[in-house]
């Protein structure tokens, strides 16, 4: 005759959203945590590589609730560091803000995996992937705490290319069903990591992390 009030029926709901909420929470940190130790130098004398980004592109999000994809114009800035550009393969992680007009900002903590040639200013390739959070009205219906995934193409003189996809939801919500493109110009592979065939155009006297061997020879 009583009515089943048992807490557990309650706030299970709840505990399971916040025990996932601290689960991309302990998955951000970690990331963090791997790139700070990557980018120690293992030399007194040894630079890190570093990268700025901004630019601008195009998305297309899909929205849970109205079972369609909406469009919208995307600007997206970036900031990172790895290990030293000088090694064939450069580890290291990047914080970034993609904001889409119409529908909100995007903050996202990544892991990235370039080549030597993309840490230098020269042409390569970096791969990204961490969690995202979407903190719009409306994020639950677009995915909340989406998975990230990002191929950068590398040119001179600071220009790259980004393609990305969002997928999953790391809360346990809807899940997460994008794609973005992006022409990006990164400050740091333009001015103080560029080395390479540009020199004979806009010489860098010191490049972060010395000169590659090959470039020395030269």
């Amino acid at each position: 005759m009583h009515a089943d009030i048992s807490p557990e029926r309650h706030t299970q709901p709840g505990a399971l959203r916040s025990r996932n909420i601290r689960r991309v929470l302990r998955i951000s940190a970690g990331l963090a945590t791997m790139a700070c130790i990557l980018h120690a130098p293992t030399e007194a004398r040894a630079d890190v590589s570093s990268w700025f980004t901004a630019g601008g592109g195009y998305s297309y999000q899909y929205g849970a609730e109205r079972e369609a994809y909406d469009r919208a114009t995307a600007l997206s800035f970036s900031v990172g560091v790895g290990t030293s550009p000088l090694g064939s393969v450069v580890v290291g992680g990047l914080v970034r803000s993609t904001t889409y007009f119409s529908l909100g900002t995007d903050l996202g903590l990544s892991a990235r995996v370039a080549t030597g040639g993309f840490a230098r200013g020269q042409w390569g390739l970096a791969f990204d992937v961490g969690p995202g959070l979407r903190a719009w009205k409306l994020a639950t219906n677009y995915g909340h705490w989406p998975l990230h995934a990002m191929l950068v193409a590398g040119g001179p003189w600071g220009l790259q290319l980004g393609v990305g996809a969002d997928f999953l939801s790391l809360d346990g919500g809807p899940a997460a069903r994008g794609a973005v493109a992006l022409l990006e110009i990164d400050l740091l592979r333009l001015t103080v990591m560029r080395q390479g065939s540009t020199d004979r155009y806009w010489e860098n006297p010191s490049p972060a992390g010395g000169r590659a061997p090959r470039d020395v020879e030269k």
